[in-house]
């Protein structure tokens, strides 16, 4: 009876040594685990991080080709405007058709062919009977457009090279002046004028201009009025 005790004890301790070899086994495969997990975990944080900078790179990338496509249109254009224009003044031979060709331009309100057309024209022909025209009208041009500060430096070279558009040039001078906000050179320029060509239309116009510049004098203050004395003032004591 005895052994037989002996004997169940002994099954009975090497049972529990093998169950607990098998939970240090499972133990051991539960922290193995929870390193291959958080290993796992790292690898997906840096995957998502590199996903995301690969978002944002092909965002930068999506803005660079949208840039480049749009500068490429604007470039296009410019070509194909560029294209017009020497088409437009290719079939010209001579200097005298090739002028009325930019002044037909400028007559019709097409500012910006006008433009390009004189200026070809002064690239072609700069002693052309016909370069202080259209020198004169390229200035003009540059008027239309607003661009005060090259219009007045093209009314400079009109000035500079012709005597007879001189009094036209130096009343469209002052217009460009006062588009620049440069009030001091403008009255310079319309006293110019006048004191040089005192007979001229321009000289005129020169005159009306600095007139309206002159200050308005103030209003005179209007002296108190004295007052009347009453009647009771009036009546004197007996």
């Amino acid at each position: 009876m005895a052994g037989l005790v002996f004997s169940g004890c002994v099954a009975t301790t090497t049972d529990v040594d093998r169950l607990q070899d098998s939970l240090d086994s499972v133990q051991k495969s539960q922290a193995d685990l929870v390193v291959k997990l958080d290993e796992l975990q790292t690898t997906l944080e840096a995957l998502n991080a590199g996903l995301e900078s690969n978002q944002n790179k092909m965002g930068d990338l999506s803005v660079k080709l949208d840039d480049t496509q749009t500068g490429l249109v604007s470039r296009m254009d410019l070509i194909s405007r560029l294209l017009s224009e020497a088409t437009h003044y290719a079939a010209v031979a001579v200097p005298g058709d090739f002028y009325r060709a930019a002044y037909g331009d400028y007559l019709a309100g097409k500012i910006d062919l006008a433009l390009s057309g004189f200026e070809g024209f002064l690239e072609r022909y700069p002693d052309s009977d016909l370069a202080d025209d259209a020198q004169f009208y390229l200035a003009d041009c540059r008027l239309l457009k607003k661009d005060f500060i090259r219009a007045r430096a093209e009314f400079d070279k009109v000035l500079a090279r012709s005597s007879e558009l001189r009094p036209q040039a130096l009343l469209k001078r002052a217009a460009a002046l006062a588009g620049s906000k440069q009030p001091s050179d403008r009255k310079d320029t319309l006293e110019t004028l006048i004191k040089e060509f005192p007979d001229s239309p321009e000289a005129g116009q020169a005159r009306q201009i600095l007139e309206e510049l002159k200050p308005k004098p103030k209003p005179a203050k209007k002296s108190p009025q004295s007052k009347e004395p009453s009647q009771k003032e009036q009546s004197k004591p007996e």
